[in-house]
């Protein structure tokens, strides 16, 4: 289980690097004077894929946690304890959008005629996708409970 968590730590840094690099080519290609690439689609996929990995490699942890299983046992209780609410509800929720809006990003730029459309697409869908991650990581001067180490 131990390798599992830190897969899934481990992919984190992944995701967020492909996002970042995704976004920042987009803000500097909407302009339309950049082609949009097979480097460029490739990398969007990429993205994409890294995300639905980390969903099942997530998920497989959410099923196996026992803060989780605590929290759904009562849901009353979770509801009113900051880290059983957010190990049961909050950061999987978000996740999951987050992962909806990366692939709502991949699909629309695949869809759009223009190359500044197809990085307008990516720099929106992931910026939104970027900003639900930086909100739900478990980063570590989150609260005890809630927050992980770097790796």
């Amino acid at each position: 289980m131990e390798f599992i968590v830190k897969l899934h730590s481990f992919l984190r840094w992944a995701l967020l690097l492909l996002m970042i690099v995704s976004i920042v080519k987009a803000a500097m290609s909407t302009s339309g004077k950049n082609p949009y690439t097979s480097s460029d689609r490739k990398r969007t996929l990429f993205t994409m894929i890294a995300a639905h990995l980390q969903l099942v490699i997530g998920v497989v942890l959410y099923l196996q946690s026992t803060i989780v299983q605590a929290g759904l046992d009562n849901m009353g209780a979770a509801m009113k304890n900051s880290t059983l609410r957010y190990w049961t509800v909050e950061h999987i929720t978000m996740m999951i959008i987050a992962i909806v809006f990366i692939t709502i990003g991949n699909i629309r730029s695949k869809k759009m005629d223009t190359d500044a459309g197809k990085y307008k697409q990516v720099l929106i869908w992931f910026g939104l996708a970027l900003l639900v991650i930086i909100v739900a990581m478990p980063w570590p001067f989150r609260p005890d409970g809630i927050g992980r180490g770097w790796f």
